[in-house]
């Protein structure tokens, strides 16, 4: 009864890279390209046009499939997106606040916490160590993203991920992490 109340927004899609920005597209990495199982507690602060949400999220990550959920801070479900290396899939509320899709939330983590990220002619990864891990994505050599790390391994601490092009910053810090078998 609770779900028949809420306009929702559903699709599985066939899959076909993400537009990160413009002529910038990104394919999802599959599952197990990410090398092991885990389930992350998140507190996620999206910023965009002067306006900041805060929304708590739960990642997990099998070699099956990725997992992302997002609640608002008094836990309703605001998004699901699940992504199993063939068939994507996103569940979200009509009054989703902003301009992209809660599966470029997963783009985004992904691009923060995979460590190995393919490269082609026009989406490059630079990683730089010095003196904070930083990570830039760059479209034809110019930087369109930034990500910035606290911890190593990434996922344990806080990353900020910062649009340049369309002009919002994601901050997602860890609250609880798990191993999976």
């Amino acid at each position: 009864i609770l779900f028949g109340l809420f306009a929702c927004t559903q699709n599985a899609e066939s899959v076909k890279p993400l537009n990160i920005a413009s002529d910038a597209k990104f394919s999802l990495l599959t599952p197990e390209s990410f090398g092991q199982s885990l389930s992350l507690l998140q507190s996620l602060e999206i910023n965009y046009s002067g306006v900041t949400r805060q929304l708590l999220a739960q990642l997990e990550i099998t070699s099956n499939s990725i997992t992302l959920v997002g609640l608002s801070p008094l836990g309703n479900r605001l998004f699901t997106v699940l992504w199993t290396g063939e068939s994507l899939s996103e569940e979200y509320l009509d009054e989703w606040p902003f301009p992209f899709s809660p599966k470029h939330i997963l783009a985004d983590v992904q691009l923060a916490l995979w460590l190995k990220i393919p490269q082609h002619d026009v989406l490059k990864i630079r990683d730089i160590d010095s003196p904070l891990m930083k990570r830039e994505v760059l479209r034809n050599e110019k930087i369109i993203m930034r990500i910035s790390y606290e911890t190593h391994p990434f996922w344990q601490g806080k990353m900020i991920i910062e649009h340049l092009e369309r002009e919002y910053k994601l901050s997602i810090q860890t609250l609880q992490s798990n191993q999976l078998p």
